[in-house]
């Protein structure tokens, strides 16, 4: 399929849809293939997302492949969403039957991770604010079992893994909704309740499932931070336990990358700066190098612009060097389209890629 990237505020009539979207319970509300009409617009921008994949001209060459099916997504988002759900309730009957099922997703996430041909993983799946948690929560699943499987974890390591990061924010379930989509800044007894979901998580994962210990201690302690600087306990280094680290790269850029209550998503080349830049200080470097080989900052389908004036969309990662893509400039009408190699042209070598353009 042949794609580009594109925010909600700049959709137009009659572009068409690239990517499918499904609601809360995994359901279909428009399929890809759909011509954007104003009446769609509205309510996609109404449903809080904040950008979409489209297919035109311009896009043609350019393919993204999701690592994981829209199918094997939407069925990890519905199976999280019910234990999460339910999780208020307690209804241990109900929570048995959401982890059996969730494990069966997981499963199909490793596998297809396991079995992908891509070496560099586009992650900027679309996401709307009314179902950010759950988008979230697989999402950091995703990243964090590339992350594990680069690593050289075995496969009982990863499927724990998994379970430990689709389920990281469990504890907000028990949370005030009104204070997790707060959009003024937070008090400090706010602030103090919302660090509470990492505690409540662990709980409810040590009573109500039958879990490793790694995974009740990777949730307890996913917001530690290499420095000694996070919480609850403020672990430094290696004694924070290894899945708390891997989630906590996956969770900071997926968070980073997606519209908040309070905050505009920031750009996905931002989000890999900073994780880049915290390697020693918030996280592993050893976690944050195999980050920075395996998720590219310029994601394929983005439009850019580089710092010559010229704007483009990113056609292509090098895999060795993921900050020097291939561009595809859309010239004048008159004029064909044509390429930059950052990484390979000789007449490229000062442009730069000043920022994305959403």
């Amino acid at each position: 399929m042949f794609v580009r990237y594109v925010s909600v505020k700049a959709l137009k009539e009659g572009m068409i849809l690239a990517q499918s979207v499904h609601g809360s319970n995994g359901d279909l509300l428009v399929r890809n293939g759909v011509a954007m009409s104003p009446f769609l617009i509205k309510k996609l921008q109404n449903m809080g997302y904040s950008g979409l994949y489209i297919q035109d001209e311009f896009s043609d060459g350019i393919q993204i492949t999701d690592v994981i099916s829209d199918e094997i997504r939407n069925s990890s988002m519905k199976a999280a969403r019910s234990i999460m759900l339910n999780a208020v309730s307690g209804e241990k009957g109900l929570i048995r039957n959401d982890l059996k099922e969730l494990m069966n997703q997981l499963k199909k996430i490793i596998d297809s991770v396991l079995s992908s041909e891509q070496s560099v993983m586009n992650v900027m799946n679309i996401k709307s604010f009314d179902l950010y948690t759950y988008q979230h929560s697989v999402n950091v699943c995703v990243l964090s079992t590339i992350i594990g499987i680069s690593y050289g974890l075995s496969y009982e390591q990863l499927q724990n893994l998994a379970i430990t990061s689709i389920l990281h924010d469990m504890g907000k379930s028990f949370i005030d909704k009104n204070i997790l989509n707060k959009v003024e800044p937070l008090t400090e007894d706010e602030s103090n309740t919302i660090k509470k979901h990492s505690t409540l998580g662990y709980i409810f994962i040590r009573d109500k499932c039958t879990f490793t210990s790694s995974v009740c201690i990777g949730t307890l302690m996913h917001h530690e931070r290499y420095d000694g600087s996070g919480y609850p306990y403020g672990r430094k280094g290696n004694d924070i336990p290894l899945f708390a680290q891997i989630i906590a790269v996956a969770d900071v850029y997926d968070a980073m990358i997606s519209e908040r209550p309070y905050r505009p998503p920031i750009s996905p080349h931002e989000a890999y700066e900073y994780v880049i830049g915290n390697s020693g200080k918030h996280f592993n470097p050893k976690i944050v190098e195999i980050f920075s080989k395996r998720i590219t900052p310029f994601p394929e389908g983005f439009n850019v612009l580089l710092s010559n004036g010229v704007e483009g969309i990113v056609y292509k990662n090098h895999e060795d060097l993921l900050t020097r893509p291939i561009i595809k400039i859309d010239a004048a009408q008159d004029k064909e389209a044509y390429f930059i190699d950052l990484k390979n042209d000789p007449r490229a070598l000062e442009i730069t890629i000043k920022k994305i353009i959403v």
